[in-house]
C-alpha cells in the first residue's frame, strides 16, 4: 500500500480517541469555545490513561495491518477499495462509539457507570464491522467493475 494509507491509518489511530471526541462534544454539544472545551476535555488526561485505552484501540488497526501486509488484497483495485472501506469503518465506528459513550456528560442524561466498558468493546466490534464493510466494498467494486466492463 502507498504511504497515504499508512498515514491515514496512523492519524486515525492517533486522533480518533476518547479525548478528542470529548473535546468535540464540549464544543458542539456543550457549547464551549474551542480553548475552554479543550481544557474541559483534558482536565483528567494522563499519559497512562491514554496508553491504556490505546492498547485496546490498536487491536482493529493491527488486524487491518495484518490483512494489508499478508493478503493479496493490496494487489487489486477492488482489494484496495476493501482495505480503505475497512479503515473508514474502524475510524467512523470508533468516533461514533466514543461520541455515544460520552454524550451524556454534556447533556442532562444520566451517565451509566458501565459506559467506560465501551473503551474495551468499541474496538472489538470495530473488527467485525470493518470486515463486513470491507467485504461489501470489495463486492461492490467487483460488481461495478464487471458492469462497466460489459458496456
Amino acid at each position: 500500500m502507498r504511504w497515504l494509507f499508512w498515514a491515514l491509518l496512523f492519524l486515525s489511530f492517533l486522533l480518533i480517541n476518547e479525548t478528542t471526541v470529548n473535546w468535540l462534544l464540549a464544543v458542539v454539544v456543550g457549547g464551549y469555545a474551542p480553548q475552554p472545551g479543550f481544557e474541559r476535555a483534558t482536565q483528567y488526561f494522563t499519559l497512562h490513561s491514554f496508553l491504556s485505552s490505546a492498547s485496546f484501540r490498536i487491536v482493529p488497526y493491527a488486524v487491518l495491518c495484518a490483512v494489508v501486509l499478508f493478503s493479496s488484497l493490496k494487489k487489486s483495485s477492488s482489494g484496495k477499495i476493501a482495505i480503505y472501506c475497512s479503515l473508514a469503518a474502524i475510524s467512523l465506528f470508533h468516533f461514533w462509539g466514543y461520541w455515544g459513550m460520552q454524550h451524556s456528560l454534556f447533556t442532562s442524561e444520566h451517565t451509566s457507570s458501565t459506559s467506560a466498558l465501551a473503551i474495551i468493546f468499541i474496538p472489538i466490534h470495530a473488527i467485525w464491522l470493518s470486515a463486513v464493510l470491507g467485504a461489501l466494498g470489495y463486492g461492490l467494486a467487483k460488481i461495478t467493475k464487471s458492469a462497466f466492463s460489459r458496456v
